[in-house]
């Protein structure tokens, strides 16, 4: 889930990302990034193509992150490499960075046909339960009116993107988790120790993977990506109240890994430049501020101020995601002493406080 519109961020200066020399896989093909690190590519029915795997070598076979969404064209390419690739070293696990449909969406699938584990974040896993399980009337008025309450016009435009019906068509099923991993946890695979960091704000329970030795890895999931920014949203099924303060905590700690390290994203190319990238998504955020500080001289709903941060108007899932990242700025700024929040007959208005 990317920002609505799609935008690329303008790069920070010359130099300040650094593409390696590296082949990109075709759908379903894997290649070599590093010695025991294999990069596999599977396409997705979006404008965002594709989603980056990786497999780790370690003894028996491949420790799989990240599956790709349940579509038809994806099964078949995992079945194409399970007679090929993985025929003598099969999948031995599975590692789910987070819980959106085109990271998660094979997993149990995959469970069952290659008969692994799965370690993931208990985060992930409380947000499958409740997007898998049945939207109930009462749950589906529920988010309704919350987006009500902030300023949507008109809101029946917001039903199909509230239920979970889309969520299940492209998620094959509830996987089991045989491990919950938490922040800092230590892991060896093959003939490296990663190390995890919970790195939220983008999705609950986001899981990022870091490798120092023998050359510094991070692969980063939805949390780092070299050509648009992820989706942070504020919506009714976020359990973090302030989910862009925990996103920006995390590119900061994030920027201060090695300098050297080369970035796995689920999007676009591996990269160098960490820190500098980090930088650039945050100005995009800074840019966002700065336009919701001058909208709110005078008080308006979320809905209003969609106009100030898109050039067009959104719809359908687009509208979903445009509405998260509008109240996850505007409560980024309430939160923060700098709007203040006014509720006149159940519509939520901000407006700057100075």
């Amino acid at each position: 889930m990317m920002s609505p519109d799609g935008t690329a961020l303008p790069s920070a200066g010359p130099g300040a990302l650094h593409y390696p020399d590296l082949q990109v896989p075709e759908p379903g093909q894997v290649l070599a990034v590093r010695e025991g690190v294999w990069w596999l590519r599977m396409p997705l029915p979006m404008s965002l193509d594709h989603i980056n795997l990786w497999l780790l070598e370690e003894p028996g076979g491949y420790a799989l992150v990240d599956t790709g969404m349940a579509t038809p064209a994806t099964r078949e390419l995992w079945e194409q490499l399970s007679a090929t690739f993985l025929k003598e070293r099969p999948l031995t696990r599975i590692l789910l960075t987070h819980l959106h449909p085109d990271h998660a969406g094979l997993a149990a699938w995959l469970q069952r046909r290659f008969g692994v584990p799965l370690w993931t974040s208990e985060g992930t896993m409380a947000q499958l339960r409740m997007l898998l399980g049945e939207t109930t009337a009462p749950m589906l008025a529920q988010r309704m009116a919350f987006f009500a309450a902030h300023g949507v016009e008109p809101i029946e435009e917001m039903r199909a993107s509230l239920g979970s019906k889309g969520y299940r068509d492209s998620v094959d099923g509830l996987p089991q988790a045989s491990r919950l991993m938490l922040d800092e946890d230590l892991t060896t695979i093959g003939a490296r120790e990663w190390r995890w960091l919970e790195t939220g704000g983008h999705a609950d329970g986001h899981l990022c993977l870091q490798s120092t030795a023998p050359q510094p890895l991070l692969i980063a999931g939805d949390q780092v990506l070299p050509t648009i920014s992820p989706n942070v949203s504020l919506t009714p099924l976020t359990p973090d109240p302030n989910p862009l303060a925990t996103y920006l905590e995390s590119l900061e700690r994030l920027a201060a890994l090695d300098a050297g390290t080369l970035v796995l994203p689920s999007h676009g190319r591996p990269f160098l430049g960490l820190a500098a990238r980090a930088t650039e998504i945050r100005q995009h955020h800074e840019r966002h501020i700065a336009k919701l500080m001058e909208a709110c001289r005078t008080p308006l709903t979320a809905f209003q101020c969609l106009p100030f941060l898109y050039r067009r108007p959104q719809r359908g899932f687009n509208l979903f995601l445009a509405m998260g990242e509008a109240l996850a700025h505007l409560e980024y700024l309430a939160c923060g002493g700098q709007f203040a929040r006014l509720v006149d007959n159940s519509v939520t208005r901000y407006q700057r406080l100075n």
